[in-house]
This record gives C-alpha cells, structure tokens and sequence, in this order.
C-alpha cells in the first residue's frame, strides 16, 4: 500500500516519540511526500528542534531515519494534477494542493491531522 503523508505528520514524528513516530519506523506502507515539505522542515529546523527537547545530534539523526522511511517528490512531478489539486482545495487549504496533487497521482491516501482531508 501506497501512502501520502502531510507535513504535520512529519512534524508530529519529530516532535513526540509516539504512535506516528512509531508507524513511520516500522510500516510496510510505501510513504510519499512532497519535497518541499521536506525543505519547510529544514527552514523551521531551530524552532522544530527546540520543540522537540533533543540534542541536535539526536534531532539530525532522528530527522534523517524518519526522511529515509520516506520518498520525496519533487512539485514539478506533479504538473499534469497541479491544476485539478488546486480547484478542490481553492476553498479549504491552497497551500495543500500538492499534497493532494501527489495523493491523486498515486491514487492513495493521504495521512493528516488536518480534518479537511476528510472532505
């Protein structure tokens, strides 16, 4: 199976050792995300680590085992989709149209704490 996660996902596997951290380690699920998620967490690193409670070294370590459990896709992949993604999120999240775009093109899930995915 086949699966997109949202970055608040990412986060939340950052920030707590849980059941999303825990999932994440050990699924047989294939994960996709969108590269720039992966560039927003590297730009909110400071702030991510200081949430976190870690060391920086434990943080880059955890950081990176998560990152390898998942593939990222560049936004250019997603051209053909893009424009269709964005008319059904116009008026719920524009800014998770990508997420919707790669979920589309995979025709899978995707993994989000954000209720309107549910729509």
């Amino acid at each position: 199976m086949e699966i997109v996660l949202d970055t608040n996902i990412l986060i939340s596997s950052l920030l707590r050792n849980g059941l999303t951290r825990d999932i994440i380690s050990v699924s047989p699920f294939k994960m996709y995300t969108v590269l720039y998620a992966k560039i927003e967490m590297e730009k909110h690193k400071n702030e991510l680590l200081c949430k976190s409670k870690l060391d920086e070294k434990s943080f880059d370590y955890l950081k990176d085992f998560i990152f390898s459990k998942i593939s990222f896709i560049p936004l250019e992949d997603l051209a053909p989709i893009k424009d269709r993604a964005i008319e059904v999120m116009s008026e719920i999240d524009i800014d998770d149209s990508p997420f919707l775009a790669l979920a589309m093109s995979l025709n899978c899930p995707i993994w989000s704490n954000d209720g309107h995915f549910k729509r």
